[in-house]
């Protein structure tokens, strides 16, 4: 048993470190050759947490599909920010009015 710990750039997100045992006439056999060797493996872009957070920022529960539903979010704030945009560009207008008046 050990403990250790790593530094930011020695964690690899979506990395697995390569089987270094294999059974031999029934004894454990380890590679050390291939110790720190490790292969890629199909992971999402995001952890768990920060899909969490992307979740309930958007106000929808992690069951949905959250890739769509992030989509259609990036929608609605698309959405939100041109209605903020005609919103200040009406009060601009009418302080330009006052002005004129």
């Amino acid at each position: 048993q050990a403990r250790s710990s790593y530094i930011t750039s020695e964690i690899l997100w979506g990395y697995r470190f390569t089987p270094v045992l294999t059974l031999e006439d029934g004894f454990y056999e380890v590679d050390y050759n291939s110790f720190h060797e490790t292969y890629e493996t199909n992971t999402p872009v995001y952890s768990a947490k920060e899909l969490a957070e992307m979740a309930s920022r958007a106000e929808l529960p992690l069951t949905w599909s959250v890739s769509s539903k992030l989509d259609q979010h990036a929608e609605l704030e698309t959405e939100e920010e041109e209605k903020n945009q005609e919103d200040q560009n009406e009060r601009n207008g009418d302080v330009a009015n006052l002005e004129n008046e």
